[in-house]
């Protein structure tokens, strides 16, 4: 078997929104603030943007309307069909996001995946705390974090695919075996990856890894 393991982005590719954390800034009424401080600090100082934004934008925020964007989280088309059958041909999966751990364990959950990495905000008795534990703090790095996957797992980054969306997936694209750049609108992706699937129908990934 050529690939042994595949990991994925989740916002945008196993779930349809492409960015969970503007559903939180919806849900709290933290737009404005909250996309200033993305657009300033995103591709520079991504500590920053978490101690501004989870610090003290969401700190003391009532947790119930964030597990309600989890519980309510939709899923892409195919999505139980693919892991279905990667696990039904042997292959791991993971997923590696920059997004919330929760939404991701709920897909661990749920579909069967192996391993989830991701971002957590930190709740206590219901409320944010305005405390985090961020899987890195580098826009650029997960590509490091995708190497230590790998390493986890026990697999040669070349038995690896990488499905992503956005920018944020290059670093990874470049580590992996064979890349797919799916459901994306990036010009910047889509030349990086070694395939691209369009449309939100995850299916469409599985011509490249059976």
């Amino acid at each position: 078997m050529r690939f042994k393991l595949v990991v994925f982005d989740m916002d945008g590719v196993i779930f349809a929104d492409d960015s969970f954390w503007t559903r939180v800034h919806h849900a709290y009424g933290t737009e404005h603030p909250g996309f200033e401080l993305t657009e300033k600090y995103l591709k520079t100082n991504i500590k920053k943007l978490a101690d501004e934004v989870i610090g003290k934008l969401w700190k003391g925020k009532d947790a119930s309307l964030f597990f309600e964007l989890v519980r309510t989280a939709e899923y892409n088309i195919g999505v139980k069909e693919v892991f279905a059958g990667l696990k039904q041909a042997g292959i791991k999966t993971c997923i590696l996001t920059s997004g919330p751990v929760h939404l991701a364990k709920r897909a661990q959950e749920e579909l069967g995946i192996d391993r989830v990495y991701g971002n957590e905000i930190k709740i206590k008795n219901g409320i944010i705390t305005g405390e985090y534990s961020w899987l890195s703090l580098d826009y650029s790095h997960k590509g490091e974090t995708f190497l230590g996957i790998c390493r986890d797992f026990g697999v040669k980054p070349s038995e690896t695919v990488a499905v992503g969306d956005n920018e944020q997936d290059i670093s990874k694209f470049e580590k992996a075996g064979f890349s797919i750049a799916f459901n994306s609108h990036s010009k910047k992706i889509k030349e990086a990856a070694d395939a691209v699937v369009e449309g939100n129908d995850l299916r469409g990934i599985l011509q490249f890894i059976n």
